[in-house]
C-alpha cells in the first residue's frame, strides 16, 4: 500500500519520503526560505516534488492578468522565479541534514540513497499538456544561472500535469506505461 500526501487536490505517492515542508528543520525557518512538497528516493534519484493547482499560461500570458496584479508575463516571470527558489531552497535543506550541519536528521521511515541523481518535478493539475514544455523551458534556463545548480548538481527538471504524473507513478490512479523513461 502506498502512503498518499494530498496537495493542490492530487493524490501524491509519498513512499519513501522526506517531508520536508512539513519538517520541523522548515518550520523553524523565516518566510524567505521556501520549500518543495516532499524529496523522494527511488532508484538512486532524489525526487523533488511541487504540485500546484494552477499555473499562468506560458502561451498566453494575457490570460494571466488579474484586476490589480502585474502584467501576465511578469505573473508567469515571479512564478518560474518562485519555483526555481522551492527547488534551489529544498536541495540546501537537503544537504544540510545530510552532511549534519543542522542537528535535525531524515525521519526514521526514510532511506537517502547513498548516491543518487537529481529531479526537479513541477505537478499542475488539470494544465494542458502543451503548455508544460515551456514553463520546463523556462525553469531551465533559470537554473543554467545557478553555477551550482547546473555545473555541479546537473538535475533533471519536469514540468507535468497530474495525467502524466499518474502514468509515472507520482500521483495515485491507473498504472500505464512510463512512456518518458524517467522518475522510477
Amino acid at each position: 500500500m502506498n502512503s498518499i500526501i494530498i496537495e493542490s487536490g492530487m493524490n501524491l505517492i509519498a513512499d519513501n519520503i522526506f517531508h520536508i515542508e512539513k519538517s520541523p528543520l522548515y518550520k523553524r525557518l523565516d518566510n524567505n526560505i521556501k520549500s518543495v512538497e516532499f524529496i523522494r528516493a527511488k532508484n538512486n534519484k532524489l525526487i523533488f516534488v511541487e504540485a500546484k493547482s494552477s499555473f499562468p499560461n506560458p502561451n498566453n500570458p494575457m490570460s494571466n492578468i488579474e484586476k490589480g496584479s502585474k502584467n501576465g508575463a511578469e505573473l508567469f516571470r515571479a512564478e518560474i522565479v518562485d519555483i526555481c527558489d522551492k527547488f534551489i531552497h529544498s536541495l540546501n535543506l537537503y544537504a544540510a541534514v545530510a552532511v549534519g550541519a543542522t542537528d535535525d536528521s531524515f525521519p526514521f521511515n526514510y532511506n537517502p540513497p547513498d548516491k543518487a541523481s537529481l529531479q526537479f518535478i513541477l505537478i499542475i493539475k488539470s494544465f494542458e499538456k502543451s503548455w508544460c514544455d515551456e514553463i520546463e523551458k523556462a525553469l531551465m534556463n533559470l537554473m543554467r544561472n545557478s553555477v551550482c545548480i547546473s555545473k555541479i548538481w546537473k538535475p533533471e527538471v519536469f514540468v507535468i500535469n497530474d495525467e502524466i504524473a499518474t502514468c509515472h507513478g507520482i500521483v495515485s490512479g491507473s498504472n500505464s506505461v512510463n512512456t518518458r523513461g524517467v522518475f522510477k
